[in-house]
């Protein structure tokens, strides 16, 4: 049975950064320090890899849009072993819809694939305050390590009832929006940061951030937010490189 089920929004065809979501992190085998079974994995496998380590997540499983723009990464996704569901291209909040009605979880996180630092922590404290909320979200992450936690039966509101195209395109805001209708709870992050840190991948600014920390701390297990803190704290110069890039949507699953 899966009470709860993780799903991992997920694209080729970003305007910014194209194919992200299959772009390789961490050090490749001639540096000698982790095998080849972990060597050049993709960000699309460091998220799955991330979640999977919940506690309490039953669940991992990527939504895609249909069309042959995105035929390329199910086959990725299939290749690896990592669940992959298809639907709407531009209606997200369908998209997720139709794949809860496959799986019938009761509890639903939503995560994106763009963020090889997701907190899986953070994401197991969440879905331990959900409770009597129909809605929880964290503040105080960085930028690419949030997730959002709610019930399924909100989503199936949500979907009756959105109809602005953010609230489509975006999943929660109709949940977050609307107080009257559903309880929300918005937690402190679990740990204390020393900077303001973006630890999305939008851009290739972004993706050097990420290459660099990978390259620093990857050993073939995932990183522990802690240690990318750390690290991040010691090497403000590598923080800097994407410090002012402009978040295009909003919708930030951390922040908010």
């Amino acid at each position: 049975m899966v009470k709860v089920l993780c799903i991992v929004q997920a694209r080729l065809t970003s305007s910014r950064l194209p194919d992200k979501v299959v772009m390789p992190l961490g050090k490749d085998v001639a540096a000698g320090t982790v095998s080849d079974d972990h060597a050049g994995k993709t960000i699309a496998e460091h998220v799955y890899a991330r979640l999977s380590l919940s506690k309490h997540i039953d669940k991992v499983v990527f939504a895609i849009p249909v069309g042959t723009c995105n035929d390329a990464l199910e086959r990725f996704l299939n290749e690896k072993g990592i669940p992959c569901f298809r639907g709407s291209e531009d209606n997200v909040l369908e998209r997720f819809h139709d794949c809860i009605k496959v799986y019938q979880p009761e509890i639903v996180v939503r995560a994106t694939s763009d963020n090889p630092f997701v907190d899986w922590q953070q994401a197991d404290r969440q879905i331990e305050a959900l409770s009597d909320c129909d809605y929880v979200s964290t503040t105080g992450c960085p930028l690419g390590t949030g997730v959002e936690v709610f019930y399924a039966k909100g989503l199936e509101e949500a979907y009756q009832q959105a109809s602005s195209d953010r609230e489509r395109e975006h999943v929660t805001p109709y949940l977050y929006l609307h107080p009257e209708l559903f309880k929300v709870r918005r937690i402190p992050y679990r740990l204390t940061l020393h900077g303001d840190y973006r630890l999305t991948v939008d851009t290739d600014r972004d993706y050097e951030v990420a290459g660099r920390i990978y390259e620093a701390l990857y050993d073939g297990y995932p990183i522990p937010n802690e240690r990318i803190y750390q690290y991040l704290d010691a090497h403000p110069e590598v923080s800097r490189l994407n410090a002012d890039v402009e978040q295009k949507e909003k919708d930030l699953i951390s922040k908010r």
